[in-house]
């Protein structure tokens, strides 16, 4: 049986084992990514770094451009080059065409109730970043997301010894790395895991185990309470997709969650975030505030400003209304609420369309088992970020979605998507 099996296979046997060709000693060309591919996917594998340059808008909108330019390049390399087209591309046009459509009912709000281009651009680049990627997408793409989400854990990590990497936050000194927020920096660090293990196919490597340590440690130290859990979610996902038993996973949590209270007593319960449940402001804290003004303003919202909202501050308009002179105004630090305040049934249905679309067309006919739920705990990170803050608006938030989304369409671009990820011959 073994001699039929690997002689179906197209390799010679031996005493029933299969012998392999042997390697070879220099690299094909065909081992390497084309020349009109590389801009692109070097774009793609510096996009969390761009984020350390979040305070100059040049960066934003230039990374943007170069996408185009790098995007038409791989392509027309792919058309010289006669490579094959992806079917699924045939509905790029339409997914265009609804961003626009997007793009022009923010553009109206914005003209009517106030507001700027960058807000607009800030919520429809995800879709945009996907769309230019997708256009010309290959086989080497996945390789691109994968040394992106090593750079985004190790580079961080390399700011831990500098004050640069830290910022004061309610009277506790937390670690945030390159990001303008600690939140971000734990929320970039979950799906840069969630990306690499998807690289390794959930298998838990000497890599990946590393890189999810060093992770762990770098969340931790961000004091950013809610992406404890969502951190979690990713580790408990790889080691379920790597057949850790129930059992065994909730002992291990019980002995981690030992350890953890621990290290905290020992090291200083005053430098951490805690769970404050003596009030529900102190819990939340003070969002349960900001969210009791805006359920009284949504009360008084007419059937028009249902359908279409008031514009991109509506909720921080109603926050000013009832803030004090000298006191922080703060958004809806919920992203339903500032979805339903800011466009309405109407912008929040054509987001989530939009969303939509972009899993669908991310969606992997026959998926293999290792890759399955990818997409619904990438989706159950996004909404649960959303739970405590304002996303749409920020690409920190939104364009690690796009990457897990990204990586699952990589599965249909010239790779076997039961062996792992090896340079494309």
């Amino acid at each position: 049986m073994k001699n039929q099996t690997a002689a179906s296979n197209g390799n010679p046997v031996q005493f029933g084992l299969p012998i392999l060709p042997p390697r070879p000693a220099t690299v094909s060309k065909r081992n390497l990514p084309p020349f009109s591919s590389l801009p692109l996917l070097f774009l793609i594998m510096i996009k969390p770094l761009t984020d350390a340059f979040y305070e100059v808008e040049a960066v934003k909108y230039g990374y943007i451009l170069l996408l185009i330019f790098a995007s038409i390049f791989a392509k027309i390399g792919q058309t010289f080059s006669g490579a094959p087209v992806d079917t699924r591309n045939k509905s790029l046009f339409a997914y265009i065409w609804l961003i626009a459509f997007y793009f022009a009912f923010l553009f109206g709000l914005a003209i009517i109730y106030g507001g700027t281009l960058a807000e607009i651009f800030k919520i429809i680049s995800p879709f945009v970043f996907f769309a230019l990627v997708i256009y010309a997408t290959d086989r080497w793409l996945i390789y691109a997301l994968a040394a992106g989400a090593v750079l985004t854990i190790v580079v961080n990590a390399g700011f831990l010894p500098f004050d640069y990497g830290w910022v004061t936050w309610g009277a506790v000194k937390t670690f945030k790395g390159y990001y303008f927020f600690k939140t971000d920096l734990a929320y970039a660090l979950s799906f840069s895991v969630l990306i690499y293990a998807f690289y390794a196919r959930n298998s838990m490597t000497p890599i990946l185990a590393m890189l999810m340590l060093l992770a762990a440690a770098e969340v931790v130290l961000a004091n950013s309470r809610l992406n404890y859990l969502t951190f979690a979610c990713v580790a408990i996902f790889i080691a379920a997709k790597g057949g850790v038993s129930f059992r065994s996973m909730v002992r291990y949590s019980l002995l981690f969650a030992l350890l953890g209270v621990v290290i905290v007593l020992l090291y200083d319960p005053t430098k951490f975030l805690g769970f404050d449940t003596s009030s529900e402001a102190g819990f939340t804290q003070g969002r349960n505030v900001t969210w009791g003004h805006l359920f009284e303003a949504l009360a008084n919202y007419s059937p028009v400003e249902w359908l279409f909202g008031k514009g991109a501050y509506a909720d921080l308009i109603v926050s000013m209304e009832n803030t004090s002179i000298g006191q922080a105004v703060h958004n809806a630090h919920n992203e339903y609420l500032h979805m339903i305040f800011t466009q309405g049934i109407l912008g929040s249905g054509l987001y989530i369309l939009l969303w939509s679309r972009t899993f669908r067309m991310s969606d992997v006919p026959d998926m293999p088992g290792w890759a399955r739920g990818t997409s619904a705990i990438a989706l159950f990170m996004f909404m649960l970020q959303g739970m405590t803050a304002v996303v749409s608006s920020f690409a920190t938030k939104t364009w690690p979605l796009v990457m897990v989304l990204l990586a699952l369409r990589s599965l249909t671009t010239g790779t076997d998507q039961n062996k792992p990820f090896v340079s494309p011959t």
